[in-house]
């Protein structure tokens, strides 16, 4: 029988409300910048570092993960992690001016940035390997769910509370994860080797991919200044993965790449995140903008994709057992591309919303189809160390794909918008007597963007069909928190 004990689903609902509001934090602000702008009398450009402050501080955390999981145990930081991230919540809620409330979040997020990677070594080590697909069906469903829904949440209590409110929101679920961990996960038992950390690596990686995720999201910035601080981010890491190639206890294990189950299930995982999370941006920029409706029709409109993903995760756990993650993830991706591909041929300035929203299910299935059994996959065989590194790795892929997926399918789209408004952009369609003509062209624009998309995700199903189903290597399960 595959089905989880009480024991483990309790585990799993515990690792699921603190993710979920480690990755809602990522998002429920994105609402809330124009009224910042007003309480702190501040440019966007300066407000902006609300949201990139928590973001970059989680893509500093990521690497960190499976280093202080080995030294402490991964329970033990995880309890941390959920205590430093309700303080923090509280401390942003209780902001008396702006650098406070940037150093709250700067906070939050290397907290938020712990969260994830470990939950899932909690999560992955409290059960046996072919039945990680079951844990992962309670425990993935906030990185899919959570960035659609911290819009949609924070327009709620941006409309009935205050700004406050959304940092306050997520402090009373943080500290219930405490008391659950505190009571249903068991402590593991410490290493009696001191595992020493990599502190040349930790000084390579960590400003390295911070760099990679501050200049491809960074659009403030001049083109040539961000081209710059990508470079260098991408020499600090190609200079970790040389050096922790043949380190005997590095930071991150990323050996695992070599293996080819890991290796391909994280390339999956990376092309696809990249167009799909990227591409999250067109949508609300095509109601909000050309068709003047509101932020609040914006987010109800990513309401039909995360039901598609809840089911398609509940179905895939159950089918994966059977038939493999070729197959599933396989089907994934042709849903996935066939939403993204009927949407290219029927969008129009007014294209009826029940017929996108049927669309939204359409990818939302796919993408739950794709992203968890891919986790799942890729994790199959690991134990121990490597299932820390590789809980930490997948994650912090994903982080670095959608940030550049999103600088990509940015450029793209406001590129050919330039292009149809003579350098003019978005702007153009304030003016009354070209905004008409314009809209048709800015909607092809959308449409052309999204046939990048869909090639990406293309390549994404052209690899998973060819990497061959993983073999279960006999596992020790482990039954407590590392």
């Amino acid at each position: 029988m595959n089905r989880l004990t009480g024991q483990e689903l309790r585990i799993a609902a515990v690792i699921a409300l603190g993710g979920l509001m480690a990755v809602l934090d990522t998002t429920i602000v994105a609402v809330a910048l124009p009224q910042f702008m007003t309480t702190f009398s501040a440019s966007l450009t300066t407000i902006q570092w609300i949201a990139t402050a928590y973001a970059l501080g989680m893509v500093a955390a990521m690497p960190l993960a499976a280093t202080l999981a080995r030294r402490w145990g991964a329970r033990r930081v995880y309890l941390a992690a959920l205590l430093v991230f309700a303080a923090s919540s509280a401390a942003a809620g209780a902001a008396g001016d702006l650098g406070w409330l940037i150093a709250a979040r700067t906070v939050q997020g290397l907290a938020g940035g712990l969260i994830n990677p470990l939950g899932m070594t909690i999560g992955f080590g409290a059960v046996a390997p072919e039945r990680r697909g079951r844990m992962t069906t309670i425990t993935g469903l906030p990185l899919l769910i959570g960035p659609i829904l911290g819009p949609l949440l924070g327009g709620v209590l941006l409309d009935s509370l205050s700004w406050r409110a959304l940092f306050f929101i997520t402090v009373p679920p943080a500290l219930l994860a405490v008391v659950g961990v505190l009571r249903w996960v068991p402590a593991g038992t410490r290493s009696a080797e001191r595992v020493p950390i990599d502190l040349v690596g930790g000084l390579l990686l960590v400003p390295g991919v911070v760099a990679v995720a501050y200049g491809f999201s960074e659009e403030t910035v001049a083109t040539g200044l961000r081209a710059a601080i990508v470079l260098a981010g991408l020499a600090l890491v190609a200079v970790f993965v040389r050096r922790s190639w043949h380190h005997h206890a590095p930071l991150l294990n990323v050996r695992l790449l070599r293996d080819r189950t890991f290796g391909r299930n994280a390339a999956v995982l990376v092309l696809y995140a990249a167009p799909y999370f990227g591409s999250m941006l067109l949508m609300p920029a095509y109601i909000q903008i050309m068709r003047g409706d509101s932020t609040m029709v914006s987010a109800l409109m990513m309401v039909p994709s995360t039901i598609g993903m809840g089911l398609s995760i509940q179905l895939a756990a159950r089918v994966l057992e059977r038939f493999g993650p070729r197959i599933v993830v396989g089907i994934g991706l042709g849903l996935a591309i066939a939403g993204t591909g009927l949407t290219v041929l029927v969008l129009t300035p007014d294209t009826p919303y029940l017929v996108l929203a049927i669309l939204g299910v359409l990818q939302g299935a796919g993408t739950g189809a794709i992203m968890m059994p891919t986790i799942v996959s890729a994790g199959r065989n690991l134990h121990g160390p490597d299932l820390a590194s590789g809980s930490a790795i997948l994650p912090l892929a994903a982080t670095i794909a959608t940030a550049v997926g999103t600088a990509a399918v940015s450029a793209t789209f406001t590129g050919l918008i330039a292009t149809a408004t003579g350098g003019r952009g978005l702007a153009a369609l304030s003016d009354p007597a070209a905004g008409a003509t314009l809209t048709a062209e800015i909607v092809s624009a959308y449409r052309v963007t999204l046939v990048g998309v869909l090639a990406v995700m293309v390549i994404a199903l052209v690899v998973r069909l060819k990497t061959r189903p993983a073999s279960i290597v006999e596992p020790t399960t482990v039954r407590s928190a590392v």
